[in-house]
């Protein structure tokens, strides 16, 4: 029987090998958010949804997988 994979609304990418907010420039974790961001509207096929609430999310899922780390 195959193994299925379980949906989450985590950004995919991330918290594999995360560094603490302590290890992150601001520039890389701008970064990390922007490319959190992309994926989020990748995954609805840039349809809909909105530029600065993907960035927010994103922002929020980062800052929390970064404080996970801490």
């Amino acid at each position: 029987m195959p193994i299925q994979k379980q949906k989450t609304r985590k950004v995919p990418g991330f918290g594999k090998q995360m560094l603490s907010s302590d290890d992150l420039t601001q520039e890389q974790r701008e970064h990390m958010i922007a490319e959190a961001a992309y994926y989020l509207a990748e995954h609805r096929h840039f349809e809909g949804g909105d530029a600065v609430n993907d960035w927010l999310q994103a922002q929020s899922e980062i800052d929390s997988e970064m404080a996970t780390h801490h």
